[in-house]
């Protein structure tokens, strides 16, 4: 087996155990050692604190970590710099299997979910509450490694093999829905008034159409695109729910000279899969 592989799965089991003698009153427990973001999970001895030969590095993996406030995002990528050890550490705490693969940037409505039980990838909001949620299916990570390695491609790697999942970009033929205007009269400006926001019941106010998909995947149609070409930031008081179907919101966008029709179309998804390995 590969060394780095054994070290990955020993220090993840190693903290697993620890996390098992915690009961379930989600109460403050000292951990392995006391959570600090800046710091490693693990305190280097003499020698690894020096690292004459460059060659520390570790993964670990491990579930919820009561306490700790999620953390994402590519900023993560550029970790923290160790400059005695000349070490990269990057880290990722409390979120779904889809925002730690993705680093938060693939849009939900984009993310192909080829896998047993997509529950416990992506939180629902119709079966738990996101800290009830996260509690059962969060994870935490954290990779320390040579300065000099490529952070991206050497996360990915130990993310795939200790998750036993394949990730990544395809092109897939999908059904979509394709937003556009029917007439050049301007129905949709926005009064500029308030903060851009928009809600479950079709109030879409002072922002751009190009936003329009996000409102369509949380009611749970498929995945729209935006061909008005209108860039402005618009108001839509579309007066529907999250139940609403296509042919209601069809009706509603009508009184703005918009439409949507469906269509089969190539588009790219992050496709996430389970494998054997």
């Amino acid at each position: 087996m590969n060394s780095k592989y054994f070290i990955s799965i020993f220090l993840a089991t190693l903290i697993n155990k620890v996390n098992a003698q915690i009961d379930s009153s989600y109460s403050y427990h000292k951990p392995l050692f006391d959570f600090q973001y800046i710091s490693p999970v693990f305190k280097y001895n003499e020698e690894q604190s020096v690292n004459k030969n460059g060659s520390l590095r570790f993964f670990v993996l491990t579930g919820y970590r009561e306490g700790v406030q999620p953390i994402q995002g590519i900023s993560n990528f550029n970790g923290f710099t160790d400059t005695i050890t000349h070490t990269r550490r990057i880290s990722m705490f409390n979120l779904s299997i889809v925002d730690i693969v993705t680093h938060g940037f693939a849009d939900p409505d984009r993310i192909i979910l080829e896998v047993k039980d997509p529950s416990k990838y992506r939180f629902d909001a119709k079966s738990d509450t996101k800290d009830d949620w996260l509690r059962k299916n969060g994870h935490c990570f954290e990779l320390v490694l040579p300065v000099g390695l490529t952070p991206l491609s050497e996360l990915e790697s130990e993310l795939a093999y200790n998750l036993k999942i394949k990730f990544g970009y395809e092109n897939r033929m999908v059904k979509i829905l394709v937003l556009f205007r029917t007439s050049s009269s301007d129905k949709l400006k926005s009064s500029g008034s308030g903060t851009g926001d928009y809600n479950q019941n079709g109030l879409f106010h002072n922002l751009p159409l190009s936003r329009f998909h996000e409102f369509i995947y949380d009611v749970g149609l498929p995945l729209l695109v935006d061909e008005t070409g209108y860039t402005l930031p618009v108001d839509l008081d579309l007066k529907t729910n999250s139940s609403i179907d296509l042919n209601s919101l069809r009706k509603e966008l009508k009184r703005y000279d918009l439409d949507i029709k469906e269509e089969m179309r190539e588009m790219k998804m992050f496709v996430i899969k389970e494998v054997n390995n």
